[in-house]
């Protein structure tokens, strides 16, 4: 699989559409969806992730938050900068980017952050994918 990105983003997208509690990604999970799962639960978009054993395999379970209603929390995720074409932004250009509900997460050379840290971090970086 050359996208990693592509697959955890997908993985997410259609655990909820499906109503499920939970995820499992293959292992060895890169790094950067690791860091991708650490800053989705620091915005509350997923209740966590932990790694399991099944089957004698090692697998990262993502576990998937919904409202009260049992809807799901997360309304749109897609992704801006593929391997194909790189999306970079500098940091005044955050500014202009109508954000509304999402947020955009963006790889900077000090790790990832959102749109709303980069502003006040002065940073620029690859857009990675906008999450709603």
């Amino acid at each position: 699989m050359k996208d990693n990105i592509s697959d955890l983003l997908t993985r997410i997208r259609n655990g909820q559409r499906a109503k499920l509690y939970e995820i499992i990604l293959f292992w060895p999970t890169p790094k950067i969806c690791l860091n991708i799962l650490d800053l989705l639960k620091a915005e509350g978009f997923i209740r966590g992730y932990k790694k399991t054993l099944r089957n004698n395999k090692q697998m990262v379970t993502v576990l998937l938050k919904y409202t009260y209603l049992n809807e799901p929390l997360i309304k749109k995720i897609e992704r801006v900068s593929t391997p194909g074409k790189r999306i970079y932004v500098k940091s005044k250009s955050f500014w202009k980017l109508n954000t509304g509900r999402g947020i955009y997460v963006v790889s900077t050379p000090i790790g990832l952050h959102t749109d709303t840290e980069n502003r006040f971090l002065n940073l620029g970086g690859e857009v990675l994918f906008y999450i709603e």
